[in-house]
């Protein structure tokens, strides 16, 4: 069988969000240590007043790192067709379906709430910005779910999963003449 053409898209893709990926995770880390000492920035000063939200950023780019590595190894699956690499693909869609809304949640809780709360009677800018923030984190989180919903929709097409399928013996000859 051929392969499919979403299988060669989604394995480039997947390559290529992998590397975007470990490029967030490495920005991740330099803003959870390389500036956290000394800075003005109100949400590295919630992450260093705040300990559950300072081990949530230390679980997040653990398994930032691991979920990057897990798409970049199933991207190369995928154009090899290798049929655990689909299996990974699949996993890596549901774990982002869940974990997106799930960090969401989490950056509502302890930054984008107390932001807003620390806006309230200061000037316009800074009020503006909360906001900005709110918003622009309900609009990337919806954003962020488009991809792993397109990979798990077309991971499961019937067409994509036969791929993957090993060939049957036989398969492209005749059936055998029965003997009377």
């Amino acid at each position: 069988m051929q392969r499919p053409t979403p299988v060669t898209v989604f394995g480039i893709l997947n390559i290529g969000f992998a590397a975007l990926g470990i490029f967030g995770v490495l920005a991740s880390l330099m803003l959870f240590t390389a500036f956290a000492a000394n800075s003005n920035n109100p949400v590295v000063q919630l992450i260093q007043d705040n300990p559950t939200y300072a081990a949530w950023m230390k679980v997040s780019i653990v398994l930032g790192v691991l979920v990057a590595v897990a798409l970049l190894v199933a991207g190369i699956g995928l154009l090899m067709l290798k049929p655990w690499a689909r299996i990974v693909s699949i996993a890596y869609a549901i774990y982002s379906c869940v974990m997106i809304p799930v960090n969401t949640v989490v950056n509502y809780v302890f930054v984008l709430h107390p932001l807003l709360q620390q806006a309230q009677g200061k000037p316009a800018p800074e009020a503006a910005g909360a906001i900005g923030g709110l918003v622009g984190g309900i609009i990337g989180s919806c954003f962020g779910l488009v991809y792993p919903i397109f990979l798990l929709i077309f991971m499961l097409r019937p067409n994509v999963v036969a791929a993957f399928r090993p060939p049957t013996p036989g398969a492209g000859q005749p059936p055998p003449i029965p003997h009377p």
